[in-house]
């Protein structure tokens, strides 16, 4: 109870916190978890570098009502509000009347904007439906902000000394007209933030344990997070002359604890984990039983992997196992696919079947089914194979979850094991 009390004091205190912002994400297909909102982290963390602080993330359905409500609140909350999606010509697309509602100001029709709109929509229809000409409505008042990618516009207001930025939905068109709308703010000092990323050592061992350093500094704001995509992470945030403090604060921690560390700041266990192979210039491959290739998956997503990933075999069968990665029957039969006997025949399969450097394999239960008393769900063997030194490294892993939970942890420990024979 104590880690969270002085949370919640170093939220509430807000030393530094020069500006607050909310982001508004607006759509149905949010609300229901049709697609993800991944818009309002790439907000967050931008206007960090413009003394800016979320404060509030909400999602809202397309409901004029409750939008323009929301937004009233929120305005009354923060300095600057963001809203994102709803700017379609369709008649569920309410941002703009909503906006405007609340604000008690008209929607203007800019002509100039509707042929603009009119004339890119030609390039998506044959023939362009008049409902397109809704997008050339602006707030009065608002600043335009024209979409190099789709047809709806960015607007920006400045009401009662309060901003406000309205953005579309789609991140390739709010990425650039967000970019352009940054200019329009004025740069406070910014904020300064260091991450502490790690794995195997659960957070309320690591916050308990060392919270003498990392609550150290009443001016500094700490937060952590526990995914089990990512492991655990600290985030240490202040202002930029607060820079060295945190920095100080950190490398004292990190001499606490290097050995649980797998990476700083912005960088994932991927990208660590392919930055090693590139400087060794050595090649890997991936042999992958419970996790059906997420671990490729989730490495490919790393810019130039290539340079280092040669490809991988999901042997989700023991016939695959057999013929492919010519794992022995016998070893089948006598220890089963989840052993460390068939992790090690599978991983010297992939290596030899690439000819890579190194390489990795993995053999679970993820369930919810399948497990037995001697292994029972969440058991999991990974190995990493030094194919030039014939060296191996295998870990026992013991998971706790859902089928989801085991598979995204199953492939995180992966990463960490091979960045740990690398390393």
């Amino acid at each position: 109870m104590e880690r969270f009390q002085k949370f919640i004091f170093h939220e509430e205190k807000e030393v530094f916190c020069l500006k607050k912002a909310i982001i508004l994400a607006i759509g149905n297909e949010i609300v229901e978890g049709i697609i993800v909102d991944t818009n309002s982290k790439y907000i967050a963390n931008k206007l960090l570098d413009y003394g800016y602080k979320t404060i509030m993330t909400k999602t809202l359905p397309d409901d004029l009502n409750l939008i323009s409500s929301e937004f009233k609140d929120s305005l009354q909350k923060a300095d600057l509000v963001i809203t994102t999606g709803g700017l379609g010509p369709t008649d569920d697309d309410l941002t703009r009347e909503a906006i405007s509602l609340a604000l008690e100001k008209k929607l203007i029709y800019d002509p100039v904007i509707g042929e603009k709109i009119v004339k890119k929509a030609k390039n998506y229809y044959k023939t362009v439906p008049e409902i397109v000409k809704k997008q050339g409505y602006v707030i009065e008042g608002a600043k335009v902000i024209e979409n190099p990618v789709g047809t709806a516009p960015g607007q920006v207001l400045n009401f009662e000394n309060k901003t406000i930025i309205i953005l579309p939905g789609p991140p390739a068109e709010l990425y650039p007209i967000f970019e352009s709308a940054l200019k329009t703010l004025e740069k406070d000092e910014p904020l300064y933030t260091r991450r502490i990323k790690t794995i195997g050592i659960p957070e309320a061992v690591l916050v308990e344990k060392y919270k003498d350093i990392i609550y150290s500094d009443p001016n500094i704001t700490v937060a952590t997070m526990a995914s089990y995509k990512t492991g655990v992470e600290l985030r240490f945030t202040g202002v930029s002359s607060l820079k060295d403090k945190i920095d100080l604060i950190v490398n004292k921690l990190l001499k606490e604890i290097s050995q649980y560390v797998y990476a700083l700041d912005n960088k994932s266990i991927e990208e660590e984990v392919y930055e090693k192979l590139k400087n060794l210039g050595k090649m890997v491959s991936f042999a992958e039983s419970c996790t059906g290739g997420l671990v490729s998956s989730r490495f490919v997503d790393v810019p130039g992997v290539s340079s280092v990933f040669k490809g991988s075999i999901v042997a989700y069968s023991n016939e695959i196992k057999e013929k492919i990665l010519n794992v022995k029957k016998e070893t089948l039969e006598k220890f089963g696919a989840v052993s460390e006997e068939c992790v090690i025949e599978m991983a010297r399969g992939v290596s030899n079947l690439f000819s890579t450097d190194y390489s990795v394999s993995i053999s679970g239960i993820a369930g919810p089914t399948g497990g037995t008393k001697e292994k029972p769900v969440g058991t999991v063997w990974i190995c990493v194979y030094d194919r030039n030194s014939n060296k191996y490294l295998t870990e026992k892993y013991s998971f706790k979850g859902n089928r989801e939970t085991i598979r995204f942890r199953s492939s995180l420990y992966t990463f960490n094991l091979l960045r740990r024979m690398l390393k």
